[in-house]
């Protein structure tokens, strides 16, 4: 397939859903139109521009609706350090504040020094999991360092626990906003502030 656009065009992103409406993924415009032409998707929102080939032309889709695809990919949360900041909300549960990305961390509440001390287990017993790490900002992880949270004063903004669910999309509110995605981002998406 031709495209009247770059290959940037055929790369952009495309929000599809399935027949409720409910957002599954992000794919490109390339693999949006195949889901088209072979009738197993419809298009929900349309971008300006057209790509073609020698004998079909296609609007830009922006949004697809997979065609008697009601179902929703259920999964257990995977535990790693990115969930812990989105599970946090990106605020950091020493101080409350909000931040970027790039400003945050992860944080261990009972360092590695004293957890054996403290719980009586080895390392592999918790140490790095759900209920011993929190999203923390780079300033209050440097300046908590190696001590326990009484011995500076401190509390937790939020006790931490293991999510049952998680949305399985990170988007940007700007880029949602922008290529007309906000209206299904109610269920299944995180919409986070990029300029924070």
């Amino acid at each position: 397939m031709n495209a009247t656009g770059t290959v940037a065009t055929l790369n952009s992103e495309v929000l599809v859903l399935n027949s409720a409406f409910l957002p599954l993924r992000i794919s490109t415009v390339k693999e949006a139109i195949c889901l088209i032409a072979s009738e197993r998707a419809k298009p929900v929102v349309e971008e300006d521009g057209y790509v073609h080939s020698p004998s079909m032309i296609y609007r830009i889709p922006s949004v697809v609706s997979v065609i008697g695809y009601n179902k929703f990919p259920k999964r257990k949360v995977a535990f790693s350090k990115l969930n812990v900041i989105y599970r946090d909300d990106m605020v950091c549960q020493y101080c409350g504040s909000r931040f970027s990305m790039r400003d945050l961390t992860v944080d261990h509440i009972i360092p590695r020094s004293k957890w054996e001390q403290v719980t009586g287990k080895d390392l592999r017993n918790g140490f790095s999991s759900w209920l011993n790490l929190v999203c923390a900002c780079r300033w209050c992880n440097s300046r908590k360092g190696n001590k326990l949270l009484h011995e500076l004063g401190w509390a937790l903004l939020n006790q931490p626990y293991e999510p049952e669910y998680l949305p399985h999309l990170v988007i940007s509110f700007e880029k949602a906003r922008r290529k007309g995605w906000l209206p299904y981002c109610t269920f299944n998406v995180r919409l986070i502030n990029s300029r924070v």
